[in-house]
C-alpha cells in the first residue's frame, strides 16, 4: 500500500474539510490510499484492517495532522516528526486502539451524499455553526466531484465502480471527553456521534474520511 498525499492537497477538498471542522468542531481528515490491488466489497474488511494495522496508517494520520495544522497526534509522542528520531527516553505511543472491531457497514450512494450533507446540516454543532442548504449543496457537490470524478455530484458513482461503506469509529483512542476517564493519549475520536469513519473506494484506490468533535 502507499499514500497519495497530492491527491488530497486541493481546494474543493479543503473547503469540505474545513466546513465539516467549523460546523461539528472536528479535527477532519482524509487519507487516500494505493491498494495495490483491487478493492472488493468482500475483501475490504479484511484489507481495512491490515491498513489500520500497518505502520503506513499511523505515518498518513501524523502527516495529515500537521498538514491540516492541528498537531493533536504528534504532540503527544505518537511519533517525531519526519525524518527525526525518536526523543531519547520518549516511549513511542501507537495511534491504534487495542481489540478494535472497525466493522465496515455498505452504504449507498445516496446514503454516502446524505451523511456528508448531515456532516454540515444536522451533526452535532456545538458552537451553532451548520451551513445553509444552498451552501451545502456547493460544497459537497465540489467535493463529490474531486473525489469522485466530474459526474461525482449528479449520481451514477456506483455504475462507475464506486462503493461505499460506514466504518465502527473504535479503531483510535477516544479523549474520553463524557466519561472523565483519564485518557490515553494520543486520542483521536470523543465518545460521541461526532466520531464517524467513512470508506469509499474504486478499483486499487480507498479513501477514509474521519470526523470527531466536542464541545
Amino acid at each position: 500500500m502507499q499514500s497519495l498525499p497530492a491527491d488530497v492537497d486541493r481546494g474543493p477538498i479543503d473547503r469540505f474539510l474545513s466546513a465539516v471542522d467549523m460546523v461539528m468542531n472536528s479535527n477532519t481528515l482524509l487519507l487516500k490510499v494505493g491498494a495495490g490491488r483491487p478493492v472488493t466489497v468482500a475483501d475490504r474488511q479484511r484489507l481495512l484492517k491490515a491498513y489500520l494495522r500497518s505502520d503506513l496508517f499511523e505515518q498518513m494520520m501524523l502527516a495529515a495532522d500537521r498538514q491540516r495544522e492541528w498537531y493533536n497526534l504528534s504532540d503527544f509522542g505518537a511519533g517525531p516528526e519526519e525524518g527525526e528520531a525518536p526523543a531519547p527516553g520518549r516511549a513511542r505511543v501507537r495511534l491504534l486502539r487495542q481489540g478494535f472491531r472497525a466493522t465496515v457497514t455498505g452504504l449507498t450512494e445516496a446514503e454516502f451524499g446524505d451523511r456528508l450533507r448531515w456532516m454540515l446540516t444536522r451533526a452535532p454543532s456545538p458552537y451553532n455553526r451548520r451551513l445553509a442548504a444552498d451552501e451545502v449543496a456547493g460544497v459537497v457537490g465540489d467535493f463529490l466531484r474531486e473525489v469522485l470524478g466530474p459526474e461525482g455530484a449528479y449520481g451514477g458513482a456506483t455504475e462507475r465502480g464506486w462503493a461505499f461503506a460506514s466504518v465502527e469509529p473504535d479503531f483510535l483512542r477516544s479523549s474520553e471527553y463524557r466519561t472523565h476517564v483519564p485518557p490515553v493519549r494520543p486520542v483521536y475520536f470523543d465518545g460521541s456521534a461526532s466520531d464517524t469513519a467513512t470508506l469509499f473506494h474504486r478499483g486499487r484506490v480507498f479513501w477514509l474520511l474521519l470526523t470527531n468533535g466536542s464541545p
